[in-house]
This record gives structure tokens, sequence and C-alpha cells, in this order.
């Protein structure tokens, strides 16, 4: 399929969508950041729509009888595919559409998705900024807190905006309509096992991404940039790439926010979509010097009581703890971790923590059965339950002249309802002392 095989199924897929929504009103899945953006969407379109919500406080309840009030539902990424109203919608054969796949239909420049398991928020700011310090009008949206339909519908898009789209593994899975011009797939490391399962499902979900970029825009030309796990990974699993691919190796650099793992890699990345994009080496060098990362990345809240405390609530895998710890020399951290489980070994975070780590202060779901683990191998850990004991429990103990490393590597979702409240909670508490 090419470019303008693509507009013509575009066009007729919003005629499809327009008849079938002003047949019924559309229904929608989740009362959250996502929903409300598809709402707007709606209304921008003048069409009608329905909210349903688990919390009955938040949108009805979604069942036989509301199956049949729907031509159309748009879902969320937190509805799964195993979750019960997409498995009513399956057995009823009912027209579901995932929000990036309605957007998209909607915008009419550029589109540049931004997938990973480590980077994407930093990787898809970084760009919007060069290319907006170029003159080239670009935003942000997806999984980075804005979705593409509150995008699309607020502000006046035009041809020659791009847009950087954080793409998660939840929102490529389903993806039917949804074709990036351009995909940047930073990194892939374990991830996710609570809900892909496998590791192999978790790459197919975010591979679903380079199939649609595939099925519009074919070969030759230079379209996907990716970081070498990635290419380790898909000869691994035996999945084509395209030929044209752009596989890039960390660049040395001490231009912070650059200077670390897996940062080095996306800078490499991002320098040379660039390139490729008419933007020379030291526009992107200068961009750097002045940006910053978003927040809850290893980010340093300043010393209070002869300790450094670091707030890098983001982190939510090994992989990314692993790189934050390695900013540290070892002998002078004390770690507070855990969180909710996503599958996979425990055990493994006991080489990471070793030689790297003086002291473990766990917390969440994860924290009972980690301080066990830890302790059979004579590693200092102790759970204390909650961050808010965490803080208390670091400033009773009387440490001096350590770094207290809020690196969790684990989601939020066993007490916090996203990395961003739980690092504001993590905040709170160190403004308290």
């Amino acid at each position: 399929m090419n470019t303008a095989l693509d507009c013509t199924l575009k066009k007729l897929l919003r005629e499809r969508f327009l008849a079938a929504a002003k047949r019924s009103p559309v229904g929608i899945f989740g009362n959250g950041v996502t929903a409300r953006g598809v709402r707007k969407l709606l209304e921008k379109l003048n069409l009608r729509s329905i909210i349903y919500d688990r919390d009955p406080r938040r949108g009805e309840n979604f069942d036989g009888q509301a199956l049949r009030r729907h031509h159309i539902i748009i879902g969320s990424p937190s509805f799964l595919s195993h979750h019960p109203w997409r498995k009513l919608l399956l057995a009823a054969k009912k027209w579901y559409w995932p929000e990036l796949d309605f957007a998209s239909l909607w915008h009419f420049g550029g589109v540049v998705a931004v997938t990973g398991t480590n980077g994407k928020t930093t990787t898809a700011s970084f760009l919007a900024e060069i290319f907006n310090g170029d003159g080239r009008r670009a935003f942000t949206a997806g999984n980075i807190g804005r979705s593409l339909s509150d995008l699309v519908a607020a502000e006046d898009l035009g041809a020659g905006d791009t847009i950087f789209c954080e793409t998660s593994s939840f929102q490529a899975e389903t993806l039917n309509f949804f074709a990036p011009d351009y995909l940047i797939w930073t990194n892939f490391a374990p991830n996710h096992f609570d809900y892909h399962g496998t590791l192999r499902d978790y790459f197919a979900a975010k591979y679903r991404l380079v199939r649609r970029l595939a099925a519009v825009h074919g070969a030759g030309e230079t379209r996907l940039f990716a970081g070498e796990s990635v290419a380790t990974w898909a000869h691994y699993f035996r999945l084509a790439m395209p030929q044209e691919t752009h596989y890039l190796a960390p660049k040395k650099t001490l231009l912070a926010p650059f200077d670390d793992f897996p940062q080095r890699e996306n800078y490499a990345i991002v320098e040379d979509f660039c390139r490729c994009r008419g933007i020379a080496p030291e526009v992107v060098a200068a961009a750097a010097t002045h940006f910053r990362r978003p927040k809850y990345r290893l980010e340093n809240m300043g010393a209070i009581g002869g300790n450094t405390y670091w707030n890098d609530s983001k982190c939510t895998n090994f992989a990314a703890l692993e790189a934050a710890l390695g900013h540290f020399s070892g002998r002078d951290v004390i770690w507070i971790g855990g969180g909710h489980f996503k599958g996979g070994n425990l055990e493994d975070i006991v080489s990471i923590l070793r030689g790297r780590v003086e002291r473990a202060v766990l917390i969440g779901e994860t924290g009972a059965p980690l301080e066990a683990i830890l302790r059979k191998q004579n590693f200092p850990a102790i759970y204390v339950k909650t961050l808010e004991n965490a803080v208390r429990y670091i400033k009773n103990a009387c440490f001096s002249e350590k770094n207290i490393v809020f690196s969790p590597a684990f989601s939020s979702f066993d007490q916090f309802s996203d990395y961003e409240e739980r690092g504001k909670f993590f905040e709170k508490c160190i403004f308290s002392l």
C-alpha cells in the first residue's frame, strides 16, 4: 500500500465511522484522560457519546443492554483485550476502535510513533523541542500524558505539523488503521509479563507498529530508527525488520541529560532521525544544552539532613533500575523500591543491587517477597510497606552522606494511580522532612 492509497482508505473509514456514529451514540470505555479526549473530539465532530466506567461515580456500567445502544465503541488502553467488556464486544461482533485508530483519522499532518521499553517520553519530548526550535511546528501526544484525540480536538493542526506520538505496547497491539510516517523504537527489555504473558508477546505487541508502517509505506525509504537491542530481539524471535532500518549504537556524549544509558542510545537515534529529516547534528546538540527531562526521571531533590534524595518514580522495570543505579558508586546508596508485580523473576534483582546498593528499603506488593529474597542472599533489606514509612525509616535511621534513591523498578498500581501520583507523593514526603 502507498501513502495515496492510505489517504483514500482513511477517507473511506471516516465516511463509514460518521455514518455509524450518526445512527447511535458512540460508546466510550473509561473516564480517564484518554476517554475525555475522545469525548472532546466527538463533540468537535458533533457526535453524541456515552461514557462507561467501572466506577459508577464516573460513568455507566456496560452490559448487554448498553451493548445494544451502540454501533461503535472506542476504548482507552487501560481496557485490555481480556477485559470482560471487550469480550462482550467481541462476542457481539461490535465495531471496537482503539483510541489511536480513531484519533488518527482526523489528523492530516505527519505522525512519528515513538515506542520502546525505556526513554519513550524523553525521546518524544526532545524531538518536539528540536523541531519547534527549527521552525517546524510539532506536538507530543499519546502515552505521554495527553491523548492524541485531545490534541486533534484542541489544536488547529495542519498538513505541515508533526505529532510525536508516544505509543505503549497496550496501545500498539490492537491497532488496525493507525500508521505512522516514521517509527522510532528506542530499545527493548523484559517488561509487562503480567499482561502480555511472554517476552515474545510483549515484543509482538510493539512489532505491530512495524507492520503498520510497512503496510502503508512499503520499502525503499528509511522510516524505522531503532536501538541495537531491538535488532537483537527481532533476530531472536525471527521477526523480519525492514531492510532500510537504521540501528543506532549508544553515542558517547557528555551532554546532560543524555550522558547515561539508555539516553546515550536515544540521543543517537534522535540525531540520526533528525539528520534524515534535514536537521543538522549541531542543531540537535544545541537543543540538548537546554533540554530538561520530564519529571520523576532520576530527579535530584536536593540535600536534606545530610543525605541527597533522588526521585526516579518513572522507573518501572529492572532495566531502568540498573541504568539509574549506574549513576552512583554503590557504597553510599540507600535504595527505596517495590510496587506492583508485572511478572518475571524477582530474583533477577539481586545481581542488579549487589555492589550498587548498601541497603534496600522495600514497599508495596513486591516488598515482602523481595525482602525474603534479599535476606536469603545476606543482603541488608527491610520491608516497611508504604512510601511514607520508607522516608520515615530513613530519617529515624540517621543515615549520613547517603544517596537516597527512590527508583521503584515496579509499576505504581498497587498503591497509586500512576507513576506521576507516586512521584508527587514522594516529593510531599521529602518536603515534609
